[in-house]
């Protein structure tokens, strides 16, 4: 158990709340859970943003960790959407910890006319590897749309980052 019980705590069976956190986990696909509702510790936890390292395996506060590794996703979705965001700042991160770390991040970015828009990143981080960026998207539900025609941003034709080669060019294999 963590945190201290009161009155006003959520009184559910540890079953009950295994059973909640993984159904708001696959709801949200990781990025929406409300903690507030479990006592009891899970792998998957709520990320503080403060300015203080919490990883014995890094330099960098858990603030700028986390920050960083929005602004690579989104480079990574600016290069292959053809877009140009900006990161402006990271709302939460939720950690899924096993034989490494996955993190879910809930970020802003704003476009070339200055609106900001939620990103949600997924990023793995496999104890003794390289960090890899799974995706990184729209949060569901909103739209991207920029007026003024000087600042609007054209997209570029979309390639397979797997084989670099363009999706809509079909290729015969005998």
């Amino acid at each position: 158990m963590r945190g201290k019980e009161d009155d006003a705590s959520p009184k559910y069976t540890p079953r009950e709340e295994y059973d909640l956190i993984n159904e708001q986990i696959r709801k949200s696909q990781g990025f929406d859970v409300d903690f507030s509702k479990f006592r009891c510790l899970f792998d998957f936890y709520p990320a503080f943003l403060v300015e203080e390292n919490h990883s014995t395996m890094r330099t960098e506060t858990d603030r700028l960790y986390f920050g960083r590794l929005a602004k690579e996703a989104i480079a990574d979705y600016n290069t292959r959407e053809g877009t140009s965001f900006e990161f402006v700042e990271v709302e939460k991160a939720n950690v899924y910890s096993n034989s490494g770390y996955i993190y879910f991040i809930t970020f802003v970015a704003k476009d070339p006319c200055d609106q900001t828009k939620v990103f949600q990143a997924k990023v793995c981080n496999v104890l003794c590897r390289e960090i890899e960026h799974s995706f990184c998207r729209l949060k569901p539900g909103q739209q991207v749309e920029c007026d003024e025609d000087s600042k609007r941003v054209v997209k570029k034709p979309r390639y397979n980052t797997r084989s670099n080669k363009r999706e809509d060019v079909i290729t015969n294999v005998s």
